[in-house]
């Protein structure tokens, strides 16, 4: 029998362009954040010391001193479809396994967004959309990010969906002057950023953005989003179908690799969903559209890579 993908119908007008994509050249950076500092601070303090406007990536080991987060919900009647559920106060502290990570501006200050994937301080393994202005770093978080000079990611209100949300907007490259930092020069690696809008199928648009590149094949840097539910493969041949009307992506990783001409992305990802199970496993290509929205980065890879 043939699965046909969930739809999520939203309470606003449907936009037309349904991937809103910027190319850029995005610079990589590894980087121990210090422990004490609220997240948002050390996070300011990485753009400004590179030069860079916005950024994506990870957040990996270490731990947290203090944080809180949601889980993704029900929307209430005339609101969003989906949601978050009230604030959960983290067990800390707590090891941090890994998170993706989105930094950018909303109404004119830092603001990032990641889901992560940690150990409590009870031992218990959860996930969750982390609250970005209650977290604490502990000892040895590393960031690895890919950071932009010339895209803005702004934070902004959605008509589709009722939420705010981040999109890419291309902007003027700052001047290479001698404290402008490493992002201001030609250096860095072919990228596109992209916001998915909604019912868009994960797998798909990874290969058609990237085939539209002209790549060969590609990276997913940028990997935070919710799905409608989800549609995992597990390592039997099984499938985990996964609640909806809305799952956290926490990460994805794979291949996206041209092969006999076409574009194919083999991906696996890492899940959240209302309930609070984690749920990790292989996408299947077509049933896996985007919920709410999808902070996507791609930068192009060897085809040895």
């Amino acid at each position: 029998m043939t699965l046909a993908p969930p739809v999520l119908v939203h309470p606003g007008p449907v936009a037309d362009e349904r991937v809103v994509a910027v190319a850029t050249r995005l610079v990589a950076h590894e980087l121990p954040l210090p422990a004490g500092v609220p997240l948002l601070t050390a996070l300011d303090d990485v753009l400004h010391a590179t030069g860079a406007r916005s950024a994506c990536g990870e957040l990996v080991g270490g731990r947290l001193a203090e944080f809180s987060y949601f889980i993704p919900d029900v929307g209430a009647p005339g609101g969003p479809v989906a949601n978050f559920s009230p604030p959960h106060t983290g067990r800390a502290p707590a090891r941090l396994v890994r998170g993706g990570l989105t930094v950018g501006h909303r109404d004119g200050s830092l603001f990032a967004h990641s889901h992560a994937l940690f150990v409590d301080a009870t031992g218990e393994r959860r996930a969750g959309h982390l609250i970005p202005d209650s977290v604490v770093l502990g000892d040895n978080v590393l960031a690895r990010l890919w950071t932009a000079s010339d895209v803005a990611l702004e934070s902004v209100p959605d008509p589709e969906t009722g939420m705010t949300l981040f999109v890419p907007r291309a902007t003027a490259e700052p001047d290479a002057g001698p404290d402008a930092g490493p992002d201001a020069s030609r250096g860095g690696v072919d990228a596109v950023m992209c916001r998915v809008r909604p019912n868009v199928d994960l797998v798909g648009v990874i290969e058609s953005v990237a085939d539209a590149q002209g790549w060969d094949a590609a990276h997913v840097r940028g990997q935070i989003g919710s799905l409608v539910g989800a549609h995992l493969r597990r390592p039997d041949g099984s499938v985990d179908v996964v609640d909806g009307p809305a799952t956290e992506v926490m990460y994805v990783d794979g291949t996206v690799r041209r092969a006999g001409g076409r574009m194919t992305a083999d991906l696996t990802a890492g899940l959240v969903d209302r309930h609070a199970r984690l749920h990790e496993g292989a996408l299947v290509a077509g049933l896996n559209p985007v919920a709410m929205t999808f902070e996507l980065t791609l930068t192009r890879a060897s085809t040895d890579a």
